[in-house]
């Protein structure tokens, strides 16, 4: 009797509004274009380079940076002199007799051109050689937390200490990185506060676009703004910066997950692959594959929103095996169910029908 059951009610199962086919079908209606998954937008694969705008040429002079300023008047030692300097925070330097050089934002070249100007201005030398090099470099201090392959902090060269410098210090995104990245930068002081220049980091709303991919808050000390990284790289047109003492945290996405059941090898939930699509036959192959060979019938069902019925689609497996329709893509959370058919159910009973006689047969 329960076996009859089993089978009058897969003939004459109930459809509610819900329940769609794959392919056009006599017996309901095909699963609308409107109502199919599209392929899920991919973090690791995101142009990292889209997001870079920021960042400055890391060869400038910076506030902070210590410069040694060699003038050679001569072809002999005496007629050399080697002096120190350190950019103050309203970007210049000071030599002696020479005055006050404003050297921020440009490569050690255009300072030498500076600083022997301003020489032959005073009249101090005819026609000096001038060299400039750097003896420290001020850094950034950056800390980079979350979704990333080496959380720590890392020192960026502030003409380059943005969101993208930091990430690649950290080795990139590890493979459970969200979308969402969050930006905390200490607020700036209002007493001896520099002023801004370009590509100076310490500035963290200057610069930051204006699309709706980010937004920006202020609290605790800090101001922050976050990111998300699908919609900035289409965009493409922020600039995202760090100051110092700034933390970089990269979002962690929980694993997402598949539900195989029914006549399957290998019933289980499964981890969705991360930055891959999965498909239909994608999830059974997880799942061992099919485990009665006459098994055809599949629902896919998958969550709507809060309040409203489930979402029902009915496949052929062996549909499925040659059209794209019927193979269908699969979101996190779907539920994959083999059913049985009367055939399965024919099949399985028939296989225990053997079992029994083979185990009660006597081996002589």
């Amino acid at each position: 009797m329960e076996l009859l059951a089993i089978i009058c009610l897969s003939l004459t199962g109930c459809h509610g509004a819900n329940h769609y086919y794959a392919e056009n079908s006599y017996f309901g209606k095909k699963l609308p274009a409107s109502m199919r998954l599209a392929e899920r937008p991919k973090v690791l694969t995101v142009d990292m380079t889209r997001l870079a705008g920021g960042a400055g040429d890391s060869d400038t002079i910076n506030t902070g940076d210590v410069l040694e300023v060699k003038i050679a008047a001569g072809l002999s030692e005496k007629d050399q002199i080697t002096m120190g300097a350190r950019v103050s925070d309203d970007g210049t330097i000071t030599l002696p007799e020479i005055g006050t050089v404003n050297v921020v934002g440009i490569e050690p070249s255009g300072a030498e051109s500076l600083i022997r100007t301003a020489a032959i201005d005073k009249q101090l030398f005819y026609n000096p050689a001038v060299t400039v090099r750097f003896t420290d470099r001020r850094m950034n201090t950056v800390r980079v937390l979350g979704a990333v392959k080496s959380p720590g902090t890392y020192p960026l060269p502030p003409n380059s200490s943005d969101v993208v410098s930091a990430l690649a210090a950290a080795e990139g995104l590890a493979d459970d990185a969200g979308q969402t990245i969050e930006v905390r930068n200490p607020v700036a002081r209002t007493r001896g506060e520099r002023p801004a220049i370009a590509g100076d980091a310490t500035q963290p709303y200057s610069n930051v676009s204006s699309s709706t991919s980010e937004t920006a808050t202020s609290s605790g000390g800090m101001n922050s703004y976050t990111i998300d990284l699908i919609s900035a790289a289409k965009a493409g047109d922020g600039q995202y910066n760090v100051a110092d003492g700034g933390v970089i945290m990269v979002e962690k996405r929980d694993p997402a997950m598949i539900y195989v059941q029914g006549l399957v090898k290998a019933p289980n939930r499964y981890e969705f692959p991360v930055g891959e699509d999965l498909h239909l036959l994608d999830a059974i192959s997880l799942a061992g594959g099919i485990s009665n060979q006459l098994a055809n019938k599949i629902y896919v069902v998958r969550k709507a929103a809060q309040g409203e019925n489930p979402t029902v689609i009915e496949v052929s497996y062996r549909a499925a095996t040659h059209s794209a329709d019927s193979n269908v893509l699969l979101g996190p959370g779907d539920v994959i169910k083999v059913a049985h058919t009367p055939a399965t159910v024919v099949m399985e009973a028939l296989n225990i029908i053997r079992f029994g006689i083979n185990g009660s047969t006597t081996v002589f």
